[in-house]
């Protein structure tokens, strides 16, 4: 029997059978599981074949009828570039179908990203982490989280991998995001600025528009003068066990005050060496 509309409806588990050898409920009615992945439509050369849907290309089937023809019961995973409005709409999409098509988890839909400061953004579209911790004192994960409408995404002519740029990015961001989470609220309020002085990157692998991961290790830190900061950091992008690239990073946190004064200092040279 379908769920009222509006209802948040998840995926059905898999399990034994239940009570006196009864099918799982998802069986019931001789219907296999489909498991599938729904990709913001920039990555529309990602979403080939049929294992990938953009988000239009899902919901256009779902409104054709096309899963009930299918004869499975489909389970919708989210890729990158989805948000809580394309959840809202596939819910509602879904609803329709009377329990032929359920997403695994609405709550894995549009995942929320950091603030934009935590990583030192003015957008949150350009933001490409999302649930940032520190399980050890010197490690920070996130998940990657691509918006579709990120800088990075906007204008670039690409196969149907995410470019090596965004990469760079949330390997940055990573580093930023573990020093303003994890040793910035025991410093003074004077704000920071990072400055990078070295990044040793390898791409051992593809990274593909679907659920992914961003580390950063501190290897070696100079606490010592509290206005600049200096950190060794290796850094990882992975995605689903197979790493994807990994960097060796230089880098110093600069109180504000301190790099306004130098940088200004610098740029002032270099117009007086341009103009001569």
């Amino acid at each position: 029997m379908a769920e009222p509309a509006g209802s948040a409806r998840r995926a059905p588990q898999d399990g034994p059978p239940g009570p006196a050898g009864t099918a799982p409920d998802w069986a019931l009615d001789g219907r296999t599981r489909r498991h599938v992945v729904v990709v913001a439509d920039r990555f529309a050369r990602f979403a080939r074949g049929d294992q990938v849907f953009t988000v239009s290309g899902l919901l256009a089937f779902m409104g054709s009828g096309g899963p009930d023809v299918d004869g499975c019961h489909w389970v919708v995973h989210p890729g990158q570039g989805v948000d809580g409005t394309d959840r809202d709409l596939l819910e509602a999409a879904a609803d329709k179908t009377g329990g032929v098509v359920c997403l695994v988890d609405p709550a894995a839909f549009g995942p929320v990203p950091v603030a934009p400061e935590v990583v030192h953004k003015h957008r949150p579209e350009n933001v490409l982490l999302a649930g940032v911790h520190s399980p050890e004192a010197t490690l920070c994960q996130a998940d990657l989280r691509i918006h579709r409408d990120n800088e990075l995404v906007l204008d670039h002519h690409t196969g149907e991998h995410v470019q090596g740029i965004v990469i760079i990015e949330a390997m940055r961001q990573i580093c930023i995001a573990q020093f303003e989470t994890a040793l910035r609220p025991s410093l003074a309020t004077s704000g920071y600025a990072g400055v990078w002085q070295r990044i040793d990157l390898s791409f051992e692998d593809f990274l593909f528009p679907l659920p992914a991961t961003v580390e950063s290790r501190i290897e070696e830190s100079d606490l010592v003068r509290a206005h600049h900061l200096k950190f060794r950091a290796t850094a990882a992008v992975r995605q689903h066990g197979r790493t994807v690239a990994t960097a060796g990073i230089d880098y110093a946190m600069i109180r504000l005050d301190r790099i306004d004064t130098l940088e200004r200092r610098k740029a002032d040279q270099a117009t007086r060496a341009y103009l001569g």
